[in-house]
């Protein structure tokens, strides 16, 4: 749900370009990566799906995307779209929004008196490769407790509201009043309601959800974020070979400055790496990635996140 609350690049897709995307991935298998769909996007044109690895290309001549800049965006996890299929029929149209590169996506269908809405996460396997993702990219304005509680109780009055109603209201910076709501969606107790763009209450647990122990999948991805945020980490080198594949380098100040590498394939999972710190050397990868490592993927992926994000909202 934090996800569905950070700005998207959205487009409509008439039901029968939903359908031509399921035959697709029907009538095709695919033996080695990339397995993933990229959204072509450019101003009044088409929108246009490209299939990797077969290069083979979809024209939606019916859905036109009214954006104001191109993007080119690739998502995973396409097999998934099949449970649109059973709502082609039905459906008046879809609404896509994406994230960005293998970030989640979300499918609305409109069903007349109802919105079924589909949200797809990024990656399902390797999951590290994007972890600490949301937190790096959600509302990050600092906000007191007391004026948490002001917006929230505010949203419970009316249920659901839009951020800038809630700002007006209560005189508040509308940064403030999405760092507030940004917490409250992350501990389970507002939803951002994407058909409509608003918060509604939504508490998802009796007891509010103890977001320092959810926040991180354990120590390391923790020590990776503070690294993060204490701004230690430097990407000093970026490769891409063309196909989605890409190495980084780059060095986290830690007690010791560690040197970093990073091998990412085609699919955007980790293919291997390197680090001079002593978990790296005692374990190489057979546990799974060192936090200079992590840190060093995260910092690439808030770079190339923060530029998206500063052209969508120019």
């Amino acid at each position: 749900s934090s996800a569905m609350s950070l700005p998207m690049i959205s487009f409509e897709l008439h039901p029968m370009d939903v359908h031509n995307i399921c035959f697709v991935l029907r009538r095709n298998k695919e033996l080695k990566g990339p397995r993933s769909i990229r959204y072509i996007l450019r101003p009044g044109q088409p929108v246009e799906i490209a299939f990797d690895p077969w290069g083979k290309r979809l024209v939606c001549a019916r859905s036109v995307y009214l954006g104001n800049e191109s993007h080119e965006i690739r998502v995973w996890g396409r097999r998934r779209l099949h449970i649109l299929e059973r709502l082609v029929a039905q459906a008046k149209s879809f609404q896509v929004y994406l994230l960005g590169n293998g970030m989640p996506s979300f499918y609305l269908a409109d069903l007349g008196d109802m919105t079924f809405t589909l949200g797809l996460s990024g990656w399902t396997s390797n999951n590290w490769s994007q972890s600490g993702n949301f937190d790096l990219l959600a509302p990050r304005a600092d906000v007191d407790s007391t004026t948490k509680q002001r917006v929230f109780n505010a949203l419970k009055e009316r249920w659901f509201e839009t951020p800038d109603a809630l700002a007006s209201q209560l005189g508040l910076d509308r940064s403030v009043v999405l760092g507030a709501l940004s917490a409250y969606t992350q501990a389970g107790r507002a939803i951002w309601d994407l058909k409509k763009n608003v918060y509604r209450v939504r508490e998802l647990s009796r007891d509010p959800l103890p977001l320092s122990e959810l926040r991180f999948k354990n120590e390391r991805e923790q020590s990776a974020n503070a690294f993060l945020e204490q701004d230690k980490v430097t990407v000093s080198n970026h490769r891409t070979d063309g196909n989605g594949a890409f190495e980084l380098e780059g060095t986290v100040k830690d007690r010791n400055d560690c040197t970093v590498t990073l091998q990412i394939g085609s699919d955007e999972q980790v293919v291997s790496g390197s680090c001079s710190c002593n978990f790296y050397q005692q374990n190489k990868m057979r546990q799974g990635p060192c936090e200079h490592m992590l840190a060093l993927r995260m910092k690439h992926n808030q770079t190339s996140k923060s530029n998206l994000y500063r052209r969508l909202l120019s």
